[in-house]
């Protein structure tokens, strides 16, 4: 039994110290063409959860400062009948980012999809929640696209009630993604 257990807790360690790793991702002023924003979960009524709110406004952001050129809005249904494309574009629009620097990818049902979908002739800045950074990373260098950076979004309402499922669930999908590539 040992045998079985002290490797699950070095794999399992091993893999939560990488993924803090990216909880302290410097920023850097680097331009490019697109910051590409992850769905996350979109609240009853169509309204957005601080998490998806968090990475549009950073994503806004990023534009204002003139470090990107286009905000690329990417997501999935959600289960309260909006689909989080739309609940970002409202926030754009809300927040008056020009409707021809927003481009749109409905098809972006997970985080492999989305960067899947993604034009590799391009740069891009990554924006989502500082523990999906690892994932992100991992299949970004899977899908051969090099000219990225990572930004973390603030969390301007505190940290997430259910953010250590969210962690156990990044633990997981990263694994599935090293073996399943």
């Amino acid at each position: 039994m040992r045998f079985v257990v002290v490797p699950l807790v070095f794999l399992f360690g091993g893999t939560v110290l990488y993924m803090f790793s990216f909880y302290h991702i410097p920023e850097t002023q680097k331009h490019a063409d697109c910051a590409v924003v992850f769905g996350a979960a979109v609240l009853p009524g169509g309204k957005p959860s601080d998490a998806i709110a968090d990475r549009v406004l950073h994503a806004i952001d990023l534009y204002k400062e003139g470090r990107v050129d286009c905000l690329l809005f990417s997501g999935a249904d959600s289960v309260y009948g909006r689909h989080e494309v739309d609940v970002m574009l409202d926030m754009a629009y809300q927040y008056n980012v020009p409707y021809g620097v927003i481009r749109v990818d409905y098809d972006g049902k997970n985080t492999k999809a989305t960067i899947k979908n993604l034009d590799k002739s391009k740069s891009y800045i990554f924006v989502s929640s500082d523990f999906h950074l690892a994932r992100i990373s991992l299949l970004a260098h899977q899908a051969g696209i090099e000219n990225y950076t990572l930004s973390s979004s603030p969390y301007r309402n505190g940290r997430y009630t259910d953010e250590k499922f969210l962690l156990l669930r990044e633990v997981a999908a990263f694994w599935y993604y090293i073996f399943t590539g």
